[in-house]
């Protein structure tokens, strides 16, 4: 693109002249107070365009396209690893990236003492935006399509609720019935939120998961479970159904504060959440009730595929991961006890 050419005086007083792009044949316009100016503008985008666009203006391409496609817990873990991604690439030409960058970058967050997930999604991320790269033109290859994730990374497993906060919730259904009601179903909160009384079929003693919780900002919104395996039935087992509320109208919510007509904000759930803890001593989450149930699945002795679909996981293997960690645990809780018996003998 010829750096020289005629310059056209705006009314506003700056100068103007257009270039026709080699690649795009578009007409490009510039835009600046004296010749030189513009001269170095016309200079600059040539540069570019031989070098191709920046790490970061092909991932906020990417960025801009997908993330509206996203559900809100995948925006939630993909958007700091997106943005990780800009922070190391960042102006860097997209094409001048090759695999041992990727790999360097990948091994040097993973080196931060990284649980494996959270490595995962950091190499997904930088896998999409090339991938969306290559699918542009703007290259032929990935250069992230062969880097692999370090191995011997920590995998993290949420603990069940202790033994002692267990027996309060289990007392305490008084002070707020959700903690006791995932203690019994080993719903995720979410799941827990969305129902409504129509979900519960008294008659047959069984609730029914057809639908999530979820908030943006501090609105809730209801939507379908993530995958198929998230549709199910559990038992309203009888400590659960000895305390429930009467039932209210099959459309009216169970946990809300507005008799029923909608479902907690996040900031209200939060708030009932500070209180319970602060009224009932408890230092566990939903979740680590959610594990507590999977956890009295396993002492129960119930199968894994039975266990898998109670649980809502979508593969056998999250369930045998549960169970593989439950059954190490239970395992050096009796050396443990062991190791004591024989110190006081």
């Amino acid at each position: 693109m010829p750096a020289k050419g005629k310059y056209h005086l705006r009314p506003d007083g700056l100068l103007e002249t257009t270039r026709t792009d080699p690649h795009t044949h578009k007409r490009i316009h510039f835009y600046g107070h004296t010749a030189r100016e513009i001269d170095v503008q016309i200079m600059e985008y040539a540069t570019r365009q031989e070098t191709g666009p920046s790490f970061a203006d092909i991932a906020k391409e990417w960025w801009n396209l997908h993330s509206p496609m996203l559900a809100p817990n995948s925006l939630k873990n993909y958007r700091p690893a997106y943005r990780r991604a800009v922070d190391e690439f960042g102006d860097t030409p997209i094409r001048q990236i090759v695999p041992r960058d990727v790999k360097r970058f990948i091994t040097a967050f993973a080196r931060g003492n990284r649980a494996r997930k959270t490595v995962s999604t950091q190499l997904l991320v930088c896998n999409l935006i090339f991938s969306y790269a290559v699918e542009s033109g703007v290259i032929e290859v990935s250069p992230s399509t062969h880097i692999k994730v370090p191995a011997n990374l920590a995998v993290t497993h949420r603990s069940a609720a202790s033994e002692a906060d267990e027996a309060i919730v289990k007392k305490s259904a008084g002070v707020w019935l959700l903690p006791t009601f995932i203690l019994y179903t080993g719903l995720r909160r979410g799941e827990a939120l969305a129902l409504t009384w129509g979900d519960v079929d008294l008659e047959n003693n069984v609730i029914h998961v057809t639908k999530s919780l979820y908030h943006e900002g501090d609105r809730p919104h209801i939507k379908a479970p993530k995958t198929a395996a998230g549709i199910r039935s559990v038992p309203l087992l009888k400590p659960l159904r000895d305390v429930l509320p009467p039932p209210g109208g099959p459309d009216e919510y169970i946990f809300s504060v507005d008799g029923g007509a909608s479902p907690l904000t996040n900031r209200k759930y939060q708030t009932l959440w500070e209180h319970y803890v602060s009224a009932t001593g408890i230092t566990c989450t939903a979740h680590q009730l959610r594990h507590s149930y999977a956890t009295m699945l396993y002492e129960s002795e119930v199968d894994i595929k039975e266990a898998q679909d109670l649980l809502g996981h979508s593969t056998a293997a999250m369930t045998m991961d549960v169970y593989t960690h439950l059954r190490a645990s239970r395992r050096q809780e009796t050396i443990s006890k062991i190791n004591k018996k024989l110190e006081v003998s």
